[in-house]
């Protein structure tokens, strides 16, 4: 379990810094800083970069069957936000946002679940988790384009 939280987590927190960087993006584009066109170019940097962790999470293969099971609906989860992103990046030039996928509910659940498991399995193995692993599945999932943060 250790190995597993060595990798995942530089994976997390490099996703919720990334993440975070989409507010900023948004933000110019409800404001009128930015155009369309620039918050796609801007987003899309943000979407090649978010990527790159999808395919980091879902090549974890762990050995142990349990984690195994936990990890690969919780790695689905990055599939899903990819594909969130990607139909952002694609709608933002002409603003019509009425075709991107509604997947946070199903991307909270999954992460929640997976946070629950990995508790679970951490108090079985006296294994002590990231402190502020407790904030997986809260908050925002999907950078919003409608909402502020």
């Amino acid at each position: 379990m250790r190995s597993y939280l060595d990798k995942v987590e530089p994976i997390r927190l490099g996703v919720n810094s990334l993440l975070d960087d989409a507010d900023p993006i948004l933000d110019g584009y409800r404001d009128h800083h930015l155009s369309g066109s620039q918050a796609a170019v801007a987003m899309g940097q943000l979407e090649q970069s978010f990527s790159a962790y999808m395919v980091d999470i879902n090549a974890l293969q762990p050995s142990d069957p349990t984690l195994a099971g936990i990890n690969a609906p919780y790695a689905h989860t990055y599939i899903l936000e990819d594909a969130y992103l990607n139909a952002l990046v694609a709608a933002l030039p002409d603003g019509d946002f009425s075709g991107l996928p509604n997947t946070q509910s199903d991307q909270r659940d999954a992460i929640i679940a997976w946070r629950v498991q990995l508790e679970i399995l951490a108090k079985k193995l006296s294994v002590v988790l990231p402190p502020d692993l407790q904030q997986a599945g809260r908050g925002e999932i999907a950078p919003s384009v409608t909402e502020s943060s």
